[in-house]
């Protein structure tokens, strides 16, 4: 130690050996750092988004279930692309309302409803492709369309997808309920 102390003050300097030694650590130390911080950093967007779709999941599960408590059908049919609510009145036409996925977003509202960006209850950045909704009997046949269940069980498929950086990220969640 002392050695080098002195050849600090003599103001001599570092050898060629040493001075490529110090390089090749210091290129080592600053090399691991930043595989460090940028391993940090896509696993911090990885659970960012992660996190993101399972909130829009949270958001569109509570929609169609606040749907369906709040309008409490009396009849639930499948169509080809989601279930018609039905409720009727006496005196008056019955009340309908469409819960189904189209063009990669959640639709509710009426029958002929199409999708709608600034619907609050629908509105998600992840895109619903291949979501689907429908009920069935409550003994587990098959669902058929057309067909009005006044009970039964509504499945819930959910796929979301979110694109960051170039790849893709998904979350399936399938859920059942009954009505």
């Amino acid at each position: 130690m002392r050695k080098y102390a002195e050849r600090l003050k003599s103001e001599r300097g570092f050898t060629l050996i040493e001075m490529i030694a110090a390089m090749t650590l210091f290129s080592l130390i600053v090399g691991m750092i930043s595989v460090v911080t940028m391993f940090g950093i896509r696993s911090y967007h990885k659970i960012t988004i992660e996190n993101s779709l399972r909130d829009e999941a949270d958001i569109v599960m509570s929609s169609i279930m606040n749907e369906l408590y709040t309008f409490s059908p009396e009849i639930v049919e499948n169509t080809t692309d989601g279930i018609l609510l039905k409720k009727t009145r006496e005196g008056a036409a019955d009340e309908v309302i469409k819960i189904a996925f189209a063009q990669g977003q959640l639709v509710i509202g009426a029958q002929a409803a199409a999708p709608d960006k600034d619907d609050p209850r629908t509105a998600v950045h992840s895109s619903l492709s291949g979501s689907s909704i429908s009920s069935s009997a409550a003994d587990g046949r098959a669902p058929q369309i057309s067909f009005p269940y006044e009970s039964g069980l509504i499945h819930i498929s959910l796929k979301l997808a979110q694109e960051y950086d170039g790849r893709t990220y998904s979350m399936e969640l399938n859920s059942k309920f009954g009505f």
